[in-house]
């Protein structure tokens, strides 16, 4: 059974309701725009009610034309944003389900030679470079380009560096003469990680030259493992093609991947975006002054709040791979398919005998209750007669809209018993209606009013 997420508790609610939480909200990064607001709407009334000859209102026309531009805006941002975010989630997913496959093919589809320990080395070092791809991944996102990352460090420590470059940075030739301790690892030039929080680390000129692709260098190694399976004639060929085909699809994932961070935003429309909001905000109080007076400050922070809210949700979103509270969790996704990879080689690989002759399993209930083991001493005619009698029965589920949830067993002829009863139901409702008749013609006899 695959390890409950740690950091993120699906089932578990808190019981602060959504609209007193500030963890995991914007507030506290737009707080000083919203404060600005405030105390700009406040000079406007006040100058609007306290000098002479000062008069703030204006018609309320611009409110309209601005107020759909905005908005329109806002929504485009968002729902970019947002797709940005879903983009994320579906490509780990999909590279969850191809390490997943290719765990599958490797522990049980290559075959062991008997007496062979080196055999069950070899997979287990290509299935923990299935999960180190995972880490690596992660790692690779938030811009953490080290071959000493704790959390993979003992899964590759024994590979050769070659250091890929990154296509995730320009490669550009550094001066390594410059310093010897290089302190914080580089940043990606323009990268839309709001929030990675990089770690310290005294790196090598050689690290700081060639921010490395660890995740193609892994899959360089995996890709290896599989032509000498072939070669040695230890898997065949459909599993071959199902773990090339996956290993591709990795590639794949790691290429979305990339697209999400590499592809900021257009700047032209984020400028415009924040040109448009800041317009009517800063238009605002000038539009309700003359109606509102004193209480155009609250409204016009009601205001700010939203539409700044909307604004910093989407900022915050676009890039998922970070350490910001909306962020997606990868740490925890990876935790989860190295714990479940954990379990699955923890145990042999199961042979048929071992589950279907076992003496718990019953394949024909709820018909028979002899276990696979006892009809396997019954002929074919005897096992397709249990099997004809079970077409008749129908199993209705526990519903909670039974009494004491209890499923029930439903008597449903078959359509063989159907047919044979044709023509007897058929005589008895012809008797019975012929009966009712002759007993309706009576009554009518004895009250003609009827």
């Amino acid at each position: 059974m695959a390890e409950p997420p740690s950091d993120l508790n699906v089932s578990e609610e808190s019981k602060l309701p959504l609209m007193f939480r500030l963890k995991g909200t914007v507030i506290l990064k737009i707080w000083w725009q919203i404060v600005f607001v405030i105390v700009y709407t406040a000079v406007v009334v006040c100058i609007h009610n306290y000098v002479e000859g000062m008069r703030m209102n204006f018609p309320q026309t611009l409110i309209p034309v601005l107020g759909v531009v905005t908005g329109l805006l806002l929504v485009f941002r968002t729902n970019t944003a947002y797709d940005r975010y879903w983009e994320g989630r579906r490509l780990w997913s999909q590279m969850t389900l191809n390490i997943r496959t290719l765990t599958r093919c490797i522990w049980a589809g290559v075959d062991e030679r008997q007496g062979n320990s080196e055999d069950i080395i070899e997979k287990m070092s290509a299935i923990n470079l299935l999960v180190a791809f995972a880490y690596s991944v992660k790692n690779y996102l938030r811009e953490e380009y080290s071959y000493d990352e704790e959390d993979m460090k003992d899964l590759i420590s024994h590979l050769p560096r070659f250091a890929t470059p990154s296509s995730n940075q320009p490669f550009e030739r550094q001066d390594l003469r410059r310093s010897v301790d290089l302190g914080r690892k580089p940043s990606v030039a323009g990268s839309q990680t709001h929030s990675t929080k990089s770690k310290q680390y005294n790196l090598t000129a050689h690290d700081y030259a060639t921010p490395t692709n660890i995740p193609i260098e892994l899959s360089y190694y995996i890709t290896s493992y599989v032509n000498s399976v072939r070669v040695r004639g230890l898997c065949d060929s459909s599993n071959i093609s199902i773990m090339n085909a996956s290993l591709t699809s990795l590639v794949d994932c790691l290429t979305g991947f990339e697209r999400i961070l590499r592809t900021p935003i257009p700047l032209a429309y984020s400028v415009h975006l924040h040109h448009s909001m800041w317009l009517y905000l800063l238009a605002l109080p000038y539009q309700l002054v003359g109606t509102l007076n004193w209480w155009t400050i609250p409204a016009v922070t009601l205001a700010s709040f939203a539409l700044l809210g909307i604004l910093g949700i989407g900022w915050e979103i676009e890039n998922p791979f970070g350490y910001d509270d909306n962020d997606l969790p990868l740490d925890d996704f990876c935790r989860v398919i190295r714990r479940e990879i954990q379990v699955i080689v923890g145990r042999a690989i199961p042979t048929t005998e071992s589950w279907i002759m076992s003496p718990d399993n019953h394949p024909l209930a709820p018909v028979s209750s002899l276990n696979a083991e006892e009809l396997s001493k019954k002929s074919e005619a005897e096992i397709r007669s249990i099997l004809a009698r079970g077409s008749e029965l129908q199993c209705v589920l526990p519903s909670p809209h039974l009494k004491d949830n209890v499923p029930q067993m439903v008597i449903v002829p078959s359509a063989l018993s159907r047919q044979r009863n044709t023509n007897k139901d058929w005589s008895e409702n012809s008797n019975k209606s012929e009966g009712n008749r002759e007993e309706l013609v009576s009554m009518l006899k004895t009250d003609p009013k009827s």
